[in-house]
């Protein structure tokens, strides 16, 4: 056998040992590694001990702290508002209320009852200074006033009218009052419908009113005079107002006499009315 033949024996001998050699450490450490790989590492104890072994407790599970909320903003305090100043009351003054006229019923006082002589109701104050066979003046001579219901629709005041008329050619004066009772210092006032006729001229007419009570308003307070006809129409008389007396007792009024002594003369009356404001 040659030289090389030898030496290359022996170097396949001695690879053969660096290959056997290598296995048996790898069969020898396969189950460190394994160990290693899977986490479970037992170190191999020493040989000589150095130290007492230390108790190694299992690991604990430490939780999580939970992330810190952001603080909430703090909104900045409102600044408050100044007081509001409240005015000084004010008072408010209340006008005393107007006491309310009313009217106070009158007695017959739309002639519904009526006789030749006199009308129900109604006291007669009337100049008679001439009857037939008697001197007559056309200027001052006055016959007995007769009365009754209108008989001719033009004349009609509203229903029912009182006419007031005489002898033909002869004239009438006539004062037809009454008394009422009201409320002393009571503010009052005499209201009537009229409306005449005459073939000359025209009736004379006004309304009064006595504070007092005097029979037929001798010393009352009297409308003016006025001359009405059947061109008028339907006229309303009023007295003044006056201021009832310390009885309480007044007299309503109205008066009637033709301007001449015509053939046909007549005056017409309807709705008398007392009209009473109650003392403040």
């Amino acid at each position: 056998m040659g030289k090389k033949q030898r030496l290359l024996l022996i170097f396949l001998g001695i690879l053969d040992c660096l290959v056997l050699g290598g296995l048996a450490g790898a069969i020898a450490f396969t189950p460190q590694i394994q160990a290693f790989l899977v986490g479970e590492v037992t170190p191999t104890a020493p040989l000589v001990p150095t130290s007492t072994p230390t108790l190694v407790r299992p690991a604990t599970w430490t939780p999580t702290t939970p992330p810190t909320p952001a603080p909430t903003h703090t909104p900045r305090p409102t600044s408050t508002p100044a007081p509001t100043h409240t005015p000084f009351p004010t008072f408010t003054m209340i006008p005393t209320q107007e006491p309310t006229p009313e009217p106070v019923l009158l007695e017959n006082a739309e002639f519904e009852d009526v006789a030749p002589d006199h009308v129900p109701g109604w006291e007669v104050a009337a100049v008679v200074n001439w009857q037939p066979g008697q001197v007559f003046d056309p200027g001052s001579s006055y016959a007995r006033p007769e009365f009754k219901h209108a008989d001719d629709s033009r004349r009609l005041i509203r229903g029912r009218t009182l006419q007031i008329q005489t002898f033909q050619w002869v004239k009438f004066q006539v004062t037809l009052y009454q008394t009422a009772t009201v409320p002393a210092g009571s503010t009052v006032q005499f209201q009537i419908y009229t409306n005449g006729y005459s073939d000359e001229g025209g009736i004379q007419v006004r309304a009064g009113i006595d504070r007092n009570g005097a029979p037929a308003c001798q010393n009352g307070a009297w409308s003016e005079q006025i001359v009405i006809n059947a061109a008028s129409g339907i006229v309303q008389l009023s007295s003044p107002r006056v201021v009832a007396g310390e009885d309480g007792v007044v007299t309503v009024c109205f008066y009637a006499e033709p301007q001449y002594a015509a053939i046909h003369n007549a005056a017409f009356f309807d709705i008398a009315e007392l009209i009473v404001t109650p003392p403040e």
